[in-house]
């Protein structure tokens, strides 16, 4: 069995893929490493790159090539085709620090962990930001929900779940959709009930190109997209809560969750005020109807109770205050 799965979610990725795939190829992790190359039924010439990789290291690289069907059904894909012992997912415009990836690989040979998580590196065209989104544990020592911990919030750059949780529960993530990256990372955090963290900056994390989905003009226009995430995170959320979580796992998913709610609601205050307002109050009502108790959790967020203050009273400044961020920060 291989130590690592990377499923790679690649779909028109041929500027960026080769990148991606050299971060991996290292003859050190060779046996330990299996690079699921997850096509996503691209137009140009991600085939050749990946194919590239494959003659280079064939026991390490795989093309995966399927209809397209969006992030989540390349996630699904890999989950199935995983034979390694972990599993973590990387985008295809993405990268890893090569002297990184050997020793996290090296560490996880030691490991039984359900959930293993690292650091990562925000990528910027002029600048770059490391992250650490894990306080109060220590690396490398194993943890449980029961402990006194607090992380921030979990996100795929730096999620790494053992396969055989995914599998065992049968996660199975949207498809045809932008955003589902949130729905995975709560189905694994949910799945897992032990934690290790290794101080490591592992993935590092393309930012500030107009072509990423994450680029506002682009949320904009799959706003409904993010809705349709929005609402299946709150029934994930009413079921795990009904199934029973421990309070820092609860406190985990939600801190994970409650960004994805607040991401929407923030994409809509790029509207007209009025449209801005209609739409957020649909949104939000609609929240309510499939969820009473994830729609009274969220007034815990600061930003999403500021919105909701005498109903709705605030946001025209909310909303002025929300574009001189996006001016500066560009997010």
């Amino acid at each position: 069995m291989k130590t690592l799965t990377i499923s790679v979610a690649a779909y028109n990725v041929e500027k960026t893929l080769d990148k991606t795939l050299e971060s991996f190829n290292d003859a050190r992790v060779y046996n330990d490493l299996e690079v699921l190359i997850v096509d996503d039924g691209s137009k140009d010439n991600t085939k050749l790159v990946a194919q590239k990789y494959e003659k280079i290291a064939p026991q390490t690289f795989k093309y995966v090539e399927k209809e397209n069907g969006g992030h989540g059904s390349t996630i699904n894909k890999g989950i199935s085709l995983a034979t390694g012992k972990y599993f973590k997912v990387i985008d295809g415009d993405d990268w890893v620090d090569t002297d990184a990836l050997i020793k996290f690989i090296d560490e996880l040979k030691h490991l039984d962990s359900d959930m293993v998580l690292t650091n990562h590196v925000e990528v910027y065209p002029n600048r770059t930001n490391k992250v650490c989104l894990v306080k109060g544990m220590e690396a490398n020592k194993e943890y449980t929900w029961n402990n006194d911990f607090d992380i921030k919030r979990v996100v795929l750059h730096t999620l790494t779940v053992k396969t055989e949780l995914l599998k065992k529960n049968n996660v199975h993530i949207t498809e045809n959709c932008f955003y589902v990256d949130v729905e995975y990372v709560v189905w694994a955090t949910y799945v897992s009930q032990t934690i290790t963290y290794l101080n490591l900056y592992l993935y590092m994390y393309r930012l500030g190109s107009s072509d990423q989905s994450v680029n506002k003009n682009n949320m904009l226009k799959n706003v409904g997209m993010q809705e349709k995430v929005s609402y299946q995170l709150v029934r994930l959320y009413d079921r795990f809560t009904n199934n029973g979580m421990k309070p820092n796992q609860d406190s985990t998913i939600f801190n994970t969750f409650k960004r994805s709610i607040g991401s929407t609601m923030r994409t809509y205050l790029l509207l007209k005020t009025k449209v801005a307002k209609n739409k957020i109050t649909i949104f939000d009502q609609n929240i309510h109807n499939i969820s009473e108790v994830s729609y009274q959790r969220l007034n815990d967020d600061r930003f999403i109770h500021l919105i909701r203050s005498n109903n709705y009273a605030l946001l025209p400044f909310t909303k002025i205050l929300y574009r001189l961020w996006v001016l500066k920060y560009g997010y």
